[in-house]
């Protein structure tokens, strides 16, 4: 099964969400409670595509990318599962800062290593935070934030990272109305320090976000994310995808949890190799809130 943790992730989808669907609407008299820590389910629902929402909550986010170029003779394969809490703190009754960590363990990459050809390796990638100071009224649908972003070079086998640190800026910006949501997540990393023999970076994330919310706690749109790698040459820079995907909002017992499902086709995307489709399941149980006065 180590090739194929995916399959987990599709029981967990399948069986799990009907499962907590049905529980919504069957069976018990008694109707499911309609708040969590004082935010309707449905609010719940619309602050999870709200980066900066002062929702405590545990994303487990499982990545398949499909990789092609001019370097291989077949598409390899690459299992990637992402950690990512989300630890929001209120300094202010004005100001939150919102701290995302992203652990990534990798099931399996491809590594090439020349005079022994293709192999595969796995074990825990480099491990990124960003911490974003954001206001904590929404004002006319529209929510920004900023602040810094790291990668630290936690990797268990030269494969999986960079060997570096890396800091830089981040921010968001993004719209919420009633039914549709949209922003972008940025993000720009520089070394400064780490291992003398791995080549310096200067690289990019942006994430961009469409989701139109629709009844029942349902949601469909895209999440992909953008990546750039300054230090390549134009025609392995960048990686641009789109895709499309859905996701619902269930209760299982007293927690709200979320769960997407996501394709995404890179239109722009590395000749010599990189993800040419990327396949996304998450399950994002959300937290009571563990800080709930202000430390300021």
């Amino acid at each position: 099964m180590r090739r194929h943790p995916w399959l987990l992730i599709f029981l967990c989808l399948t069986v799990i969400l009907p499962a907590g669907a049905s529980a919504q609407t069957s069976g018990s008299p008694a109707p499911e409670p309609a708040m969590h820590d004082g935010k309707s389910i449905a609010e719940v629902a619309r602050q999870l595509n709200n980066p900066v929402a002062d929702l405590w909550a545990l994303d487990f986010q499982f990545n398949r990318y499909y990789l092609q170029g001019d370097v291989t003779d077949r598409t390899r394969v690459q299992d990637v599962l992402n950690f990512q809490p989300v630890l929001p703190i209120h300094l202010t009754n004005e100001w939150n800062l919102i701290t995302r960590p992203v652990i990534p363990f990798v099931f399996s990459t491809p590594d090439f290593e020349p005079g022994k050809g293709w192999d595969e390796t796995s074990g825990l990638g480099d491990v990124a935070a960003v911490s974003l100071l954001s206001p904590a009224k929404l004002t006319s649908g529209i929510i920004w934030g900023a602040g810094p972003t790291f990668i630290f070079p936690t990797a268990t086998n030269d494969a999986l990272g960079q060997g570096k640190y890396q800091a830089g800026p981040a921010a968001v910006g993004l719209y919420m109305g009633k039914d549709w949501i949209f922003g972008t997540l940025a993000q720009q990393w520089w070394s400064f320090a780490g291992d003398g023999d791995r080549e310096s970076t200067s690289q990019a994330n942006i994430q961009y976000f469409i989701q139109y919310l629709f009844g029942d706690h349902w949601q469909i749109g895209m999440t992909p994310n953008i990546l750039i790698d300054w230090k390549e040459d134009q025609e392995n820079r960048f990686t641009v995808p789109v895709g499309i995907g859905i996701g619902k909002l269930v209760k299982i017992g007293p927690l709200p949890v979320k769960f997407t499902a996501e394709v995404d086709y890179m239109a722009i995307h590395p000749d010599d190799f990189g993800q040419h489709w990327g396949i996304r399941f998450q399950i994002i149980p959300v937290l009571p809130e563990l800080f709930k006065d202000t430390l300021f």
